[in-house]
């Protein structure tokens, strides 16, 4: 499939119209062969979604409209805007995003443009003053969103400042984390993943009381899919993802999928290059939780800790990835240190460069097109269902 219109066979046979391209070919198509409804709806039998559904930014336009605009992502855990006037912010689809806890202690959200010109706000995360200021022509503004002061608009006529506020978009905590959703008509997050909220504290008893103790970013070269795909299987960790599977026993891992979100569970282990524990004292455990679209919560044993990966994605081949790690204590140790340059220098290393190599071929003129998912009838730890489940919302997100 082509992402272009091919030009007339005769552009440019009449000298007079040698360098005129008509308009119609100057932009790139911007269509493209919509998933049948039931894509994966048989697991067993399941191929992917086609390479070009990774790689076309006609795809990714579509998906930014259809799945990120209409969905709520996770951005943050709690903490990070717990006091009064703390704020971070967000990049997600080309918007970038103000999250901030108001005097008041109400949470709110903010597309972070000025009204007046367009000018951001804000940038990274911090504590804010009483009022936001923009950098450009000192508009201020209350933690509210309400118009504080605009230099001069007593002079100008007819200056309207009740549609001179910032403009907002729907924020909740849930679980102890933070979400926001670009669409004012959405349900709440529960609504988008039922039960999860549940079950994520079961698996992670402290996750109110977690801080953020490292954070890792990169512009990772691959389609946020591929990100997705690769977190949903575990087929891959015996041969290319050793930093997990010297940590967690892999024939006793298993997958189950719920609407919108999934729960990967295994038995840990204790190793020496990864996580210490007492495995005589029983119930070590791993969880993985998936929720759609784009976020991974990651609960190691012990559950004092969590680590979780949230993607927001650039382009088609690019994933913004923030990999956070949360501990209870403000005051690491030395071998929660050791812990953190782990996940640092292998652990995430491996995943990335995985992804990376995916996004090269699928491009290549030796790909297939699609490729098998490989899924058993028992659903092992290595069974791809996830990746068939995933897929299948992909194509019902499409017909919504």
């Amino acid at each position: 499939m082509s992402d272009f219109e091919q030009l007339p066979a005769d552009l440019g046979t009449n000298p007079q119209e040698a360098y005129i391209i008509p308009p119609s070919h100057l932009r790139a198509k911007d269509s493209f062969e919509k998933l049948p409804v039931d894509f994966c709806s048989n697991p067993e039998e399941a191929h992917t979604i086609p390479a070009y559904y990774y790689t076309s930014p006609a795809v990714f336009e579509d998906e930014k409209e259809r799945i990120f605009a209409k969905s709520w992502i996770c951005v943050g855990h709690g903490s990070e805007v717990r006091e009064a006037n703390a704020y971070i912010t967000r990049e997600i689809i080309g918007e970038s995003i103000i999250i901030v806890r108001g005097r008041d202690m109400v949470l709110r959200a903010f597309y972070n443009v000025c009204p007046h010109r367009g000018h951001q706000l804000l940038s990274g995360e911090g504590k804010a003053k009483n009022v936001i200021t923009c950098p450009y022509h000192a508009w201020a503004f209350k933690l509210d969103g309400e118009l504080a002061h605009a230099r001069n608009c007593d002079n100008v006529v007819n200056f309207d400042k009740e549609n001179s506020s910032l403009v907002s978009l729907k924020v909740e905590e849930y679980a102890g984390f933070i979400y926001i959703n670009m669409d004012p008509n959405s349900g709440s997050v529960e609504d988008q993943l039922p039960g999860m909220g549940a079950t994520l504290r079961e698996a992670c008893a402290v996750i109110d009381d977690l801080h953020l103790a490292a954070r890792f970013v990169s512009r990772t070269h691959a389609n946020w899919k591929s990100i997705v795909d690769n977190y949903q299987e575990c087929y891959h960790c015996g041969p290319a993802h050793p930093g997990f599977s010297d940590s967690v026993k892999i024939e006793t891992y298993w997958h189950k999928l719920f609407p919108n979100w999934s729960l990967q569970y295994g038995e840990a282990k204790s190793s020496e290059k990864s996580f210490k524990f007492d495995e005589s004292a029983g119930g070590a455990s791993f969880n993985g939780f998936w929720l759609w679209p784009c976020t991974m919560f990651n609960v190691p044993p012990s559950a004092q800790f969590m680590t979780v990966i949230y993607e927001f994605p650039v382009s088609a081949d690019e994933t913004l990835q923030h990999y956070d790690i949360y501990f209870l204590n403000k005051d690491l140790t030395e071998e929660q240190k050791s812990l953190i340059e782990w996940y640092r220098d292998v652990f995430r290393p491996e995943d990335l460069g995985l992804v990376e190599s995916v996004q090269k071929g699928l491009k290549s003129r030796g790909y297939r097109g699609q490729g098998r998912i490989m899924v058993d009838k028992q659903r092992s730890g290595i069974s791809e269902h996830g990746i068939s489940h995933f897929h299948s919302l992909l194509a019902k997100a499409q017909h919504a």
